[in-house]
């Protein structure tokens, strides 16, 4: 079973795409919920309230959505987390706060690349709850989907640091997991730049087509 962990920028993707491409590559991951039932489709339950305010904004500011598509929009979202339909409210635990301290430091290195540019809290929170789902499922089976360059460049980092440089970071604390192995970074599904090959495919589903 693949397991998608949502950030919500590609959450507001899958109800205002910016482009055909963005589109149909989170259709092709949607229908192996949809149709196939084989993936776990999970946000963060603060990114719900995300996606809210980022399709208001997109029709009280930007104007980029009609009072007609900003309506559809709301209703199509609404009903995709209704119950878990589609996208399944994952709830912020006190684990994702622990695996914080460890993304943290790699957050503020990788910063300088970005003129100091950080991540919000809740975005090193969504990294914290995707490594834990790393941790609990098969780690090859475990996707973040995130339109944040910066977010995958985190990700990236923590995957290729090695263990003693990623402990000499932090400050110790009483709480550490003394083989620094607890926190598994997953894999991360750019979507500004994701290939069809990038995306697994379940049994029976067609190839992506982009």
């Amino acid at each position: 079973m693949l397991t998608y962990l949502f950030d919500a920028s590609a959450a507001v993707e899958l109800y205002a795409p910016r482009n055909e491409r963005t589109r149909k590559t989170l259709e092709f991951i949607a229908e192996q919920r949809r149709t196939y039932r084989k993936a776990v489709l999970l946000i963060p339950n603060f990114c719900i309230v995300e996606v809210f305010n980022a399709l208001a904004k997109k029709y009280f500011a930007e104007h980029s959505l009609e009072r007609e598509g900003y309506e559809k929009c709301l209703k199509r979202f609404r009903q995709d987390i209704h119950w878990g339909k589609t996208l399944y409210a994952y709830e912020l635990s006190r684990y994702h706060v622990l695996a914080a301290d460890e993304i943290i430091p790699i957050e503020h290195s990788v910063a300088v690349e970005h003129e100091r540019d950080h991540l919000s809290t809740f975005d090193i929170l969504v990294i914290a709850m995707a490594c834990e789902l790393a941790f609990l499922r098969p780690t090859e089976d475990v996707y973040l989907l995130t339109c944040d360059r910066r977010i995958k460049k985190v990700c990236d980092q923590l995957a290729k640091t090695d263990k003693k440089v990623l402990l000499s970071l932090k400050v110790p604390g009483l709480l550490d997991e003394p083989q620094g192995t607890r926190w598994l970074p997953p894999k991360v599904l750019y979507l500004l730049q994701t290939r069809p090959s990038d995306i697994p495919r379940v049994e029976r589903q067609p190839p992506l087509n982009l």
